[in-house]
């Protein structure tokens, strides 16, 4: 008896293990973000165990139905630096901690209670939102979340007050309070939001990023998280003593960074937005940057020529091109030189040609306005897919006169 007793205690213990051997991805620290971005955008993280530090490197689960040999090639399409793929013991997730299981579990409870069978659950399960951004307690929501023709059926059959509540819950569970649903950004020269409110009163959030406070209304101005690893590292640009003209500053997603965590000594942050100028001044403030930034209200094509000369340095972060003000740009810079940072998405397998196409663009434009210049790429960074084939890259170029 006492045999038997001790199996099934063994088998109890195994079937709430807290680790297990589960598939990896391991890179450096430094590539953790991207990776785990990549990795969640495209379903293959695996949210039911824990990341793992390794001394220097991440280990990061994958959802072990995908072939080790298929995520392994596409990781190296993905990305230039190294990546392992290994099996390793981690520990498991708690749930309380896991949005995407707190999520799926408030949408079968809710479900149930309106006595949808378990056998017709899948078709509103699978539609579930894979990825979503938290602005401090405002979650906002792809621009397909709930909206396949189950979930439009079946919301036309329930009480207004019901679907405030189901939004309640799904909100609550992704950790915030207020929700949204984003639709495409209008194609207009402001590239206006056009975020529909499902959940809250407004729009307004405030929130720390790497240390600074941003505030703007996410239903009225656009902001990508996913670019979180580019703003990390303009920061990271020691940039003292420099003037820098941001052509499309936006929020400040880089004027911030570059004024507080690169040490910029003055920032020209030109925007057309009114509502991303009104985030702007809010950010101005609330970080104490009045002397540090001017802002430059209106169309750029009028703005920067207002700029001419006076930068050590010129970011142009608009995409999916920024084409418009590369001859802008090059005029900012001083006579002396200086550098460009050129935000562009660009097909994977054209890499190479747009960068060699690019800087002969520059020098084109270098040599209509007088200047003499050496003109190289420094440094191309590749921050996100954009699409499957296409890369959000920032170029940074290297201006300087001929020694």
């Amino acid at each position: 008896m006492l045999k038997v007793i001790t199996l099934l205690a063994d088998i109890m213990a195994d079937s709430n293990h807290l680790s297990a051997n589960v598939n990896v991805v391991i890179c450096f620290q430094e590539y953790g973000g991207r990776v785990h971005r990549f990795l969640q955008e495209y379903g293959l993280l695996e949210t039911a165990w824990k990341p793992k530090s390794i001394g220097k490197s991440l280990a990061l689960p994958f959802n072990e139905q995908i072939n080790k040999k298929d995520i392994e090639k596409a990781l190296h399409l993905a990305f230039d630096f190294e990546i392992q793929i290994d099996c390793i013991e981690l520990e498991k997730s708690e749930t309380s901690n896991n949005p995407h299981a707190r999520l799926n579990r408030v949408i079968i409870a809710w479900l149930s209670n309106r006595r949808i069978l378990e056998n017709e659950r899948d078709k509103y399960l699978s539609d579930l939102p894979k990825k979503w951004q938290l602005l401090g307690d405002f979650v906002v929501l792809p621009e397909t979340a709930f909206t396949s023709d189950s979930w439009s059926s079946l919301f036309g059959q329930i009480a207004s007050a019901d679907l405030l509540a189901f939004w309640q819950e799904v909100s609550h569970a992704l950790g915030g309070v207020r929700l949204a649903r984003q639709h495409p950004i209008a194609k207009d020269t402001h590239r206006t939001s056009q975020t529909e409110l499902l959940l809250g009163e407004n729009g307004w959030v405030e929130f720390l990023d790497h240390g600074i406070q941003f505030g703007f209304d996410a239903t009225k101005v656009m902001f990508s998280s996913g670019n979180v690893t580019e703003r990390r590292r303009i920061g990271m640009i020691d940039m003292k003593g420099e003037v820098v003209v941001d052509a499309y500053a936006g929020v400040g997603y880089y004027t911030l960074h570059m004024a507080l965590r690169s040490k910029a000594k003055h920032i020209h942050a030109c925007e057309i937005n009114s509502d991303s100028i009104s985030g702007l001044s809010w950010a101005q403030e609330a970080n104490g940057l009045e002397d540090s930034i001017t802002i430059h209200p209106g169309d750029n094509q009028e703005t920067l020529p207002k700029l001419y000369g006076i930068a050590d340095r010129c970011h142009l972060g608009l995409l999916p091109t920024s084409e418009a003000v590369w001859k802008h740009s090059i005029h900012c810079l001083k006579p002396k030189g200086g550098w460009l940072h050129i935000h562009m998405n660009v097909h994977k397998n054209n890499l190479e040609e747009w960068t060699s196409k690019t800087l002969e663009m520059l020098k084109k434009y270098a040599k209509s306005h007088g200047r003499d210049w050496q003109i190289k790429a420094a440094h191309l960074e590749r921050v996100k897919w954009f699409s499957p084939h296409v890369w959000h890259v920032v170029l940074d170029v290297e201006c300087k006169e001929h020694i």
